[in-house]
Formats: C-alpha cells, structure tokens, sequence
C-alpha cells in the first residue's frame, strides 16, 4: 500500500512540473518583428514599417524637402594685369585676366560682376578680406570672341591687387536662379550600382519608402537635386542604411 501510494505521489508530481512548465510556455510573449517589409504594387520598391522602438534603437531622424533659387558659379584662377593684354604698370584701376576656352566662354553670364578672391598662399595677413572684391565685366571687351579670356575691371584702391598676381575669379554662369530641390547630404543613400536613393517618410506613420534622386551638385552639408521628393516632404537623414538592409537584405 505505501509503494502504490508512493507511485501516486511521483506522477502526481510529475503532473505538476508538467503543467507548471506549459504554463510558462504560453505565458511568454510573443516577438515582434522590429520592421516590416510589403510590396508596393507597381512599383520596384518597397514598403518598410519600423515598430516604435525599431526606430528608437536606431535613432531615427528626418528633415523636411525644402526648394532654393540657386546661383550657378564656376571658380577658376585668373591674373591681375594693368590693361588688356599687359601685366606691367600699376593704376587704380586694374584688370584681371580669366583665361578659357571658348566652350567655356559661353557659359559664363559675362553682364554680370564676377568676385575676385587673394589664393590662401596671400591672404595670410588679410582676414578682413575673405569674403573678395567684386569686379565688373570690361565692356570694351564683350564683343571679343576671339580671344581665349575675359577681362574684368576692378578698383585697385579698395583691392590693393598687384599686377602679376594669381587671384580666384568667381563666375556668374548664364544657368543661375534655378529652382532646386535641398536636402541634407546625409539623407543620400547610394546603391551597388552607383544610383542615388533616399527614404520618404509616409505621414501620420513610421513607414518609409525608397524614392530615387538626381543630385545637381553638393555644397557643405547639404544636396541639391533636379529630382526628388516633393517640397515638405520628410526624407530620412538618420537610420536610412539600416531601412535599405531591411528592405533589400544588403547592408549600405
């Protein structure tokens, strides 16, 4: 009787743990999936959703689509010279000399004053100058074409220019005060083949979508595009590599 009894309280207690242990089992919570990935019909890209701390964990930031009239310019280096054609004599007023070639020639808005900048090499001594001189197209020579150089009158007595001197010109183009799309330069994502990406942020939700991009030129921190996201839009300036690994399987 004590053996049967003995027996009893074994199974009895091998119930227990089982029932204890399935209890844990469906007690444990169910994972979350920290992204999500849909197919857009119509579309080569594809939807991803982050949960609220996916984008947390990654220190998810956007900044918004903004529009700006953009002025073209092209830098080069030209030579400080006393009249059209000479690099002696000293005058208050003085040229300087912009040599191109004709390609060039035609792109530059040659009605408009150009700025001329000391190299670094010589404006050790000038900070107050950093910010150059503007000089103004030499009228008598707007209609030599066949010379490979613009001319520009400066005045010499607030320019303090050295004929013989190598300066940077800075020059207006005739494409200037183009509508351009601004974004941060951060929010540029490239893929294996070169193409140039950035992630849209769907409003009212944490769901982004890849949108391709044509970037006209870079300047500091920031992007210029000829095609891109619509004005106000929220492009993702942080965490954009970690939405096109979840979205294609390949890291950035």
């Amino acid at each position: 009787m004590k053996l049967t009894l003995r027996w009893i309280l074994i199974v009895l207690a091998m119930i227990v743990l089982l029932l204890s242990a399935c209890a844990r089992e469906s007690a444990a919570p169910e994972k979350v999936q920290p992204s999500y990935v849909e197919e857009i019909e119509g579309s080569e890209f594809k939807r991803v959703t982050l949960t609220e701390k996916a984008a947390e964990r990654i220190d998810l930031q956007t900044a918004l689509v903004r529009e700006e009239i953009v002025v073209l310019n092209q830098t080069v280096v030209g030579e400080v010279v006393s009249d059209r054609g000479t690099a002696s004599g000293s005058l208050d007023h003085i040229w300087v000399r912009v040599p191109l070639n004709q390609t060039n020639i035609k792109l530059v808005a040659r009605d408009r004053p150009a700025v001329v900048q000391l190299l670094e090499d010589d404006d050790e001594d000038n900070d107050d100058d950093e910010e150059g001189w503007t000089v103004e197209p030499d009228e008598a020579g707007a209609d030599d074409a066949e010379e490979d150089a613009l001319y520009y009158v400066a005045d010499n007595t607030k320019a303090r220019l050295v004929t013989g001197q190598a300066v940077l010109v800075n020059l207006p183009l005739q494409e200037t005060g183009a509508l351009r799309k601004v974004i941060p330069y951060a929010a540029l994502i490239y893929d294996t083949e070169g193409n140039t990406f950035v992630y849209v942020k769907e409003p009212n939700a944490l769901s982004f979508v890849r949108q391709a991009v044509i970037v006209d030129f870079i300047k500091g921190s920031l992007a210029y595009l000829t095609e891109g996201p619509d004005v106000n839009a929220e492009v993702v300036t942080v965490g954009a590599a970690e939405l096109f690994g979840a979205e294609t399987g390949v890291s950035k």
